[in-house]
């Protein structure tokens, strides 16, 4: 008899229980909204110039990008560097300042720069990836495209996560 009365402690409870959640006693459902950070790095590479003689001496790239991404894995903002000629010693060759845009696995890079080298004003495009960048300079005095190919300390932007409201 006690075994009785036990259980149908038991199943009415649960019944109370079903109702209180099921018709809007319960804790509403978390809603999340996109999210942002800024990401800062400073990084170093080596480039090598991908032309009708390519170089196999590859020069030193120092430079400083700063991204903001979201948590749609979108991600924006630029990228200053310097390169460094490092055959028949070392000296400066060029600057460039980029905007940087796209997804955080993808990203496009497009600018300006200015060779000390050549005395030449630079475009520049580019695509990059993790540790990688592949792209172009167009001599702006020469008329002529300088493609490249740069290995750097640079991976993808880490993701951000939705905030939760």
């Amino acid at each position: 008899m006690k075994f009785y009365k036990l259980f149908l402690v038991i199943i009415l409870s649960s019944f109370g229980f079903l109702t209180h959640t099921v018709y809007g006693g319960g804790a509403p459902a978390p809603t999340f909204s996109d999210a942002k950070k800024t990401e800062d790095r400073v990084y170093a590479g080596l480039v090598w110039t991908l032309k009708e003689k390519p170089s196999y001496a590859p020069d030193l790239i120092l430079g400083f990008r700063s991204l903001k991404v979201k948590s749609n894995d979108d991600a924006s903002g630029g990228d200053l560097s310097i390169r460094m000629k490092l055959e028949g010693g070392v000296s400066f060759d060029s600057t460039r300042l980029v905007y940087v845009g796209g997804e955080r696995d993808l990203l496009g890079n497009i600018g300006v720069g200015y060779s000390n080298a050549n005395s030449n004003l630079l475009g520049t495009i580019a695509v990059q990836s993790s540790y990688a960048r592949l792209g172009t300079d167009y001599e702006l005095n020469k008329n002529k495209f300088v493609p490249y190919l740069e290995l750097n300390t640079l991976d993808n932007p880490k993701s951000v996560p939705k905030k939760q409201n």
